[in-house]
């Protein structure tokens, strides 16, 4: 057996698998086995021949590898991305309306599932403010300034539109000015779905807080994409419409008579008459997307000429919430993860578990470790939570929640980014292990003609699953693990300030940013004969503590990174 391919039966077919090469090492895999020999628990391999229709590769150990060029690790990563993202750009359209399907559905039924090989909008509850935020950081951040294809900004810029447009609740509301969460299928004007209202959805004048964060925090990312204040302007309304609702939750014991009314209710509640303030669904863990809007104001706030007060209350707001969240009732300490999707049936008892809550905060922490001093315990907890709970039987998958228990490429994706965002950090090999296992199930999802299922046993597609919150854990992993990045190719993996605009040709990569100092990695074929932020050269450097630029060589080509510290450019040239 040689060191390129193996070959193992499955079934009467053969398969060719490959090495990967950053497994476990042999040795631990042997202690592994006998300890489990010791304790008596018997692990059963099971395989399965193919995932959505393709073939299943496996390598050497029975571990399954992407389907696209299975011998280059990382190859079928930037692949998918490229076919997800290409296919939003000309997504059908739903006969009724003669609009985009993505304004009217959550989801449809590709060719591979009709009878017509057509494609059918699907009759289910939409939720449009998770899709069109997921939209702006998965393709106008960063497969925008992954590929320099700028027509992804005017995608998410007729998306936000239309939700500012058809799905904003009136200024004279207790929540003014913020969007719906969701909305009845095939309906073009948004104000939360009443189909199911007494079952499942939000109902009437409902709105989601949470989504508002994360709709607001997507304004805010877009505005500082395009320069237009009527993004910023709309993520100002949700911060204000946040600060103004937020509640205390006062710390208590168990042994109090208020324990459980309190342990059930969080500082904004999950589902809200925009109206009135009157809550349907008390509690929701997700408070970290409205910390993340205010916190990114704040820190803007001069450049914005964002009032001293709003600012004020803003940070309290977030004090309120960040305490809460890792307090001794918050979901850090009681692990109840609850209250994040649409269509989900109303649920005082808080039933329901989520791991899309946690591994966020788990990729949160690990890209912003100043907001945690304990993240060294909490990040592989929040990790080994959601694998524990959430992963599939005898697969390398996730599933979604504990009321849809099924395996879901876009929450394999999101565990593979923050598991190898915690590799990146500490050098843990099996995080960067489970990274590949879980992000090469994850490519399978996706077809040659750029459809993306939900899951194995999902053959639908969602707009959030199968786009918006598909594409951008792709792209986390490659900057995270940069040799699974073409190497043939030029891509900008990562940057610490939002890309305004780039372009890459043969001769020269040349971009701008939001904030003048920032940080940029690039995968790049060649090393650079230099970098120029505005009209001056800076120097290559061994560290980037100071304004300069490294490079690491890699088998082929190499990874840059350039910190640029100049308050009077926010405009750089890499030239080869």
């Amino acid at each position: 057996m040689n060191d390129a391919c193996a070959t193992i039966s499955l079934g009467k077919r053969q398969k060719e698998v490959v090495p990967y090469t950053t497994t476990i090492k042999k040795r631990d895999k042997i202690i592994l086995s006998i300890l489990l020999l010791i304790l008596g628990i018997h692990v059963k391999a099971q395989q399965v021949d193919s995932i959505c229709g393709r073939e299943v590769v496996y390598d050497e150990s029975g571990e399954i590898l992407s389907w696209y060029m299975p011998g280059i690790p990382g190859a079928g990563y930037s692949h998918v991305v490229k076919l997800a993202s290409e296919f939003l750009l000309d997504t059908p359209i739903e006969p009724q309306t003669g609009l985009p399907m993505y304004f009217v559905t959550c989801c449809f039924k590709g060719p591979h599932m009709t009878p017509d090989k057509n494609f059918v909008a699907r009759r289910w509850i939409h939720n449009p403010a998770c899709v069109f935020a997921g939209s702006v950081q998965s393709f106008a951040v960063q497969y925008y300034a992954y590929s320099g294809d700028a027509r992804f900004i005017g995608l998410v810029r007729e998306m936000l539109d239309y939700q500012l447009e058809h799905g904003t609740t009136p200024g004279n509301y207790r929540w003014p000015n913020v969007p719906y969460a969701s909305s009845n299928p095939f309906e073009t004007e948004y104000y939360g779905a009443t189909w199911w209202q007494g079952k499942r959805g939000d109902g009437y004048n409902n709105i989601e807080p949470d989504k508002v964060g994360e709709l607001g925090y997507a304004y805010l990312r877009f505005f500082q994409v395009t320069g237009e204040h009527k993004y910023l302007d709309a993520a100002v309304s949700c911060a204000d419409a946040l600060a103004a609702n937020i509640r205390e939750i006062e710390a208590v014991d168990s042994d109090q008579e208020n324990y459980e009314v309190r342990i059930g209710r969080s500082p904004w509640p999950f589902r809200v008459n925009a109206l009135t303030g009157e809550v349907f669904d008390q509690y929701s863990s997700n408070v970290l997307e409205p910390v993340k809007l205010m916190r990114e104001l704040i820190r803007i706030k001069d450049r914005i000429n964002l009032p001293e007060q709003k600012s004020i209350q803003y940070n309290d707001a977030v004090e309120i919430a960040w305490n809460w969240l890792f307090g001794k009732n918050g979901p850090l300490r009681t692990f109840t993860w609850n209250g994040y999707f649409e269509d989900v049936d109303y649920d005082p008892s808080l039933a329901n578990r989520v791991q899309i809550t946690p591994v966020e905060l788990a990729k949160y922490l690990a890209e912003n470790p100043q907001f945690d001093d304990k993240r060294d315990i909490h990040i592989p907890a929040l990790l080994y939570y959601a694998v524990s709970a959430f992963k599939t039987e005898g697969m390398d998958a996730m599933n979604e929640q504990l009321w849809c228990y099924r395996p879901m490429g876009s929450h394999s994706a999101r565990y593979a980014s923050a598991c190898a965002l915690w590799y990146e950090k500490t050098g843990n090999e099996w995080f960067k292990d489970q990274a590949f296992r879980y992000l090469n199930t994850a490519t399978y999802m996706t077809y040659d003609n750029g459809v993306v299922a939900v899951g194995p046993d999902y053959l639908a597609t969602w707009f959030s699953d199968g786009y918006s919150d598909y594409v951008r854990h792709f792209i986390d992993v490659l900057a995270a693990v940069p040799e699974w990045a073409p190497a043939n190719e030029n891509h900008l993996l990562r940057s610490s300030s939002v890309v305004q605009s780039i372009e890459y040709d043969d001769e020269k990569i040349g971009y701008s940013t939001y904030d003048s100092q920032s940080t940029q990695k690039f995968r790049l074929i060649n090393k650079p004969s230099k970098v120029m932020v505005g009209d001056r050269r800076i120097k290559e450097s061994s560290s980037l503590l100071q304004e300069g630029w490294t490079w690491e060589k890699l088998n082929k080509g190499g990874v840059l990174t350039i910190h640029s510290s100049d308050e009077n450019s926010k405009t750089k040239t890499i030239i080869f």
